[in-house]
């Protein structure tokens, strides 16, 4: 009577010799896949950052006085006030935050020129809200996504069965 190998035994030293090629160009193939991935989503990443921070301007005449530029900072605090206030009234309210995302780009944009002619170095209390401002831009754009995902779909499904437009 001869004896048929196991399905389930564990392979001979002479099998596992032979398949280590295989297994060494498959572990290369993985993990060639597994970087070459990455480093497009790292990447993608980068580049969105990138497009959404804007780089501060060159000062381009002379610098403001502290009160100017508090005077310029409240309009862009109740700017952005406004801004979030009406992510309700859009259109469509599950896709305000892309209206959102635009307008932080040239939000930003202007807040960095206004920081570059205040020079904020030698001022520490404009400096403070200044970062402050920056900080109500990041929960504000934060809070944009997170309504237009969780409440958008439901707003805009009610408002096209009551009928308001």
């Amino acid at each position: 009577m001869s004896e048929t190998p196991k399905a389930d035994a564990a392979p001979d030293a002479a099998e596992l010799k032979r398949l280590r090629p295989f297994r060494g160009f498959a572990w290369a193939l993985y993990l060639t896949f597994a970087v070459s991935f990455s480093s497009l989503i790292i990447f993608s990443v980068f580049k969105s950052v990138l497009a959404m921070t804007p780089e501060a301007p060159q000062l381009a005449g002379s610098a403001m006085s502290e009160e100017e530029c508090f005077t310029q900072a409240r309009g862009l605090f109740i700017e952005l006030e406004g801004r979030r206030k009406s992510l309700g009234e859009a259109k469509e309210i599950a896709h305000a935050d892309q209206d959102f995302l635009g307008f932080r780009v040239d939000w930003l944009t202007r807040k960095r020129a206004l920081e570059v002619r205040c020079e904020l170095g030698a001022r520490p209390a404009l400096s403070t809200a200044m970062d402050k401002l920056d900080r109500v831009m990041d929960l504000y754009t934060t809070a944009s996504v997170q309504f237009s995902g969780g409440v958008g779909p439901a707003a805009d499904e009610a408002r096209t069965l009551l009928g308001i437009k």
